[in-house]
């Protein structure tokens, strides 16, 4: 591993040669120290061919580093799921939390064999699928209803995805200070990246923030094959508004895959000037 990087973050890459500096290239505009390596950190995200194995942090200021952690531990599923269920089910199951826990590693050891294989970045997405379908079914067994087990998947991806879009969003300030072209090239980054193959993307004309339908989703076809196809929702679908309320925009979407609908229509809106974003939950609920 190269030691050269500054000292915000040491990243061991797996099965690829560490890029030069030349291979990660500069930000238009002169940049700041600190803009410089989170330039670099996301420049290395956007391989998405490997995985990554977090092997120091560096100093970082209080107010950012939780942050910063829940966005590099995105890139260890196991780990990451683990501590988030392990901070919420204490709360749902006192004296039995680490049986729940245990019952979950069993559940997820079985689906393990039988787990879809795509591109790294999807591959990451399946194993967070993975985890959730096995404590949903561990929660059951234990005596939490289905939709208490649902709210409880949905509460615990939602605190590990939130970093994700969060830190993409601080990121792309260094590409442009207007928001809709930020947004623009995020969706664009994250679609060739990380929603690779096989999701297919089918873009349409916008005047008020970017469209685009999504026609084949592995994510939902994973839950249909393990027969939890009412789990989509709750594990992935509504994290997008996660993802609008932490990008300043607002989701507007009608009908999803899950539902059994033929495709998802994702319309992002960008707010008007002085105009307050509507924050959503869900496809049904607004606050």
């Amino acid at each position: 591993m190269r030691n050269d990087y500054p000292e915000i973050f040491r990243i061991r890459v797996l099965g690829r040669k560490f890029p030069s500096n030349n291979e990660l290239g500069q930000p238009n505009q002169p940049a700041t120290q600190d803009q410089e390596q989170w330039m670099k950190l996301i420049e290395l995200m956007r391989f998405g061919e490997f995985d990554y194995r977090l092997s120091s942090i560096g100093e970082l200021s209080h107010r950012r580093r939780n942050m910063n952690i829940g966005f590099l531990l995105w890139y260890a599923p196991d780990t990451n799921f683990r501590r988030a269920a392990n901070r919420h089910l204490p709360a749902h199951f006192p004296d039995r939390s680490e049986q729940v826990w245990r019952s979950t590693r069993s559940w997820q050891s079985r689906l393990a064999p039988s787990r879809p294989r795509h591109s790294a970045s999807v591959n990451r997405l399946i194993r967070y699928m993975e985890w959730s379908c096995a404590l949903y079914r561990a929660v059951q067994e234990h005596g939490m209803s289905q939709a208490a087990a649902g709210a409880l998947v949905e509460t615990i991806m939602s605190d590990v995805y939130q970093p994700v879009p969060a830190t993409f969003f601080k990121l792309s300030r260094l590409r442009s200070a207007n928001r809709e072209t930020r947004v623009k090239w995020l969706f664009g980054m994250m679609t060739r990246n990380f929603f690779s193959s096989p999701f297919v993307h089918r873009h349409l004309p916008s005047e008020t923030g970017v469209s685009f339908d999504v026609t084949l989703c592995p994510l939902a076809d994973y839950y249909k094959d393990q027969g939890v196809p009412e789990l989509t929702p709750h594990a992935m679908c509504n994290l997008d508004y996660v993802m609008a309320c932490e990008f300043g925009i607002e989701l507007v979407r009608t009908q999803t895959i899950a539902d059994g609908s033929e495709h998802c229509d994702f319309r992002w809106k960008f707010p008007a000037s002085g105009e307050e974003v509507t924050v959503r939950n869900s496809d049904s609920r607004a606050r």
